[in-house]
């Protein structure tokens, strides 16, 4: 009986998890070669839709980088980013602030890229809802502080502003920024 209880937690605990980041590396590597966007997707889904009991969130977290790289740069095409970012979306996190985070952020790059309200709206819930998990955390702080700044939001920044002040009042930068939005 102990020995059937090691070998399942052998599979289950070594076997499968480096199954599946094979994949993704293979996906890794292959990337340079994909010419579509449904090829990407069958590319990733090999390592996504394998059955392991841990790497969901590392997966993610390490195509997220390429991705946010992709939609950053300004050959991207518009719908290209889009997908790229709806494909990713469901595999983040909704309990992760890094993830929160990293999802905000690709929709904040789209807004700066296109212009869409829908988008500075969707970076706008992500951050906030990093707040509620971390009410005291600087990153989500900063980035609703630009964000609001940089879509012409002044009472809202005002309001971060201060509330960064009152966690950090030495922030000069933040002083000075909020005196402007006065």
């Amino acid at each position: 009986m102990v020995g059937m209880i090691v070998i399942v937690a052998i599979i289950y605990g070594s076997l499968l998890p480096i199954a599946r980041s094979r994949r993704f590396i293979a996906g890794l590597r292959a990337l340079g070669s994909v010419q579509s966007l449904q090829q990407f997707q069958d590319t990733f889904d090999a390592s996504f839709k394998f059955y392991a009991p841990v790497g969901d969130e590392e997966i993610a977290k390490f195509l997220s980088n390429d991705i946010m790289s992709a939609i950053s740069q300004q050959d991207t095409p518009e719908n290209v980013s889009r997908a790229l970012l709806g494909y990713l979306e469901p595999y983040m996190f909704k309990n992760d602030v890094r993830h929160l985070l990293t999802t905000g952020q690709m929709y904040y790059i789209l807004w700066r890229r296109f212009g869409k309200q829908e988008d500075f709206g969707k970076a706008e819930d992500y951050y906030l809802k990093v707040l509620e998990i971390g009410p005291k955390l600087p990153p989500p702080l900063y980035t609703l502080f630009q964000l609001y700044k940089d879509g012409g939001q002044k009472e809202k920044a005002k309001v971060i502003a201060k509330r960064i002040l009152s966690l950090w009042p030495d922030d000069e930068q933040t002083k000075s920024t909020l005196e402007m939005l006065q």
